[in-house]
């Protein structure tokens, strides 16, 4: 069954602030600019070191148990504590913060990758992505700084990326969506639930993705106008080679 345009669902609504909107205006001036003739060797660099091919729905295969959705309620695992509870941010989650007043909540203290092994942890720490950009702050118990007395996200539904598709995971070798082991609280939803939650975790994969091809063409072409928004003060652009 194709993916693209099916309905999500019903939750809060995520509204947009000045910072996020401001980018948003940003991307959709510069996107039409950066696939130019004038531009090729500027792409053709970044090409060298960067995937730059947007993700689409109907392009991808969901390999994810019939009805399988997390149990969130009734959570044991809690994924926003412990050593792999690390959520990296990307310009987006900078804006919303920054539109929340939750800038203090944008960290650089990232554990060593300890409960990774082979190529997993090696290819974890030498991401450019991994230096480059910033994580949620956690407190002295590895927890996320933004996480309720009442074990809740403290800024849903305006939470990073990554979170909102949590447990959901993307192999992109394969083209693959798949359900990440570290989520072991799940339920079987109702059959006329169901769809509707996997397309919203599905759809919020190809997000997270496409926001890091999205970051690397405005870091590459639109270094002024972010330094202006004040996101260039959360990124360390040397580590990205732009």
């Amino acid at each position: 069954m194709p993916l693209t345009g099916l309905p999500i669902i019903d939750q809060p609504e995520h509204v947009e602030g000045p910072v996020e909107r401001a980018l948003d205006a940003l991307w959709r001036l510069k996107r039409p600019h950066f696939y130019t003739l004038r531009n090729v060797p500027t792409m053709l660099r970044l090409r060298r070191r960067f995937s730059l091919t947007l993700l689409s729905l109907d392009k991808l295969k969901v390999a994810v148990p019939r009805g399988q959705v997390p149990d969130c309620d009734n959570c044991v695992d809690l994924c926003c504590t412990g050593p792999d509870a690390v959520v990296s941010l990307r310009l987006r989650d900078i804006a919303v913060l920054m539109d929340l007043g939750r800038a203090a909540h944008i960290a650089w203290d990232r554990p060593a990758t300890t409960t990774m092994k082979g190529v997993a942890r090696r290819e974890a720490d030498d991401s450019v992505f991994h230096r480059a950009f910033p994580i949620l702050l956690r407190d002295a118990t590895g927890t996320c700084s933004l996480l309720t007395e009442d074990r809740l996200c403290g800024i849903f539904p305006s939470w990073p990326l990554s979170c909102a598709r949590y447990p959901y995971a993307l192999d992109l070798r394969n083209g693959v969506i798949f359900y990440a082991k570290g989520c072991r609280t799940t339920r079987l939803a109702d059959p006329s639930e169901a769809p509707l939650h996997v397309r919203r975790l599905v759809r919020a994969v190809v997000d997270a993705y496409n926001a890091r091809v999205r970051d690397v063409v405005l870091l590459a072409m639109a270094k002024d106008e972010l330094r202006a928004l004040g996101l260039l003060a959360h990124v360390k652009l040397d580590e990205l080679g732009l």
